[in-house]
């Protein structure tokens, strides 16, 4: 099964990419994205404590199992006040 990363912002200047596909195995999560995308990208700064998940453009978690051609995309948190 194949699924896509979307990168905005920051993310996409680095990348240089606003989307890649992530080959995974038939009950892959969404952790198992990130670890894909932190060791294809180790300069990316992200740590799971530190963004916001989303799949098909709802808020979900590291856990969530995934389907064939779903859409994560990993928000940092943004501070203010």
């Amino acid at each position: 099964m194949v699924v896509s990363v979307q990168f905005h912002g920051g993310q996409r200047a680095l990348t240089r990419t606003h989307e890649i596909q992530v080959p995974l195995q038939e009950d892959g999560r969404v952790s198992d994205v990130f670890v894909y995308v932190k060791n294809r990208y180790p300069d990316l700064k992200l740590s799971q404590e530190a963004v916001l998940v989303s799949v098909n453009d709802k808020v979900s978690t590291m856990n969530h199992v995934l389907n064939s051609a779903d859409r994560i995309t990993f928000l940092p948190h943004i501070g203010g006040g």
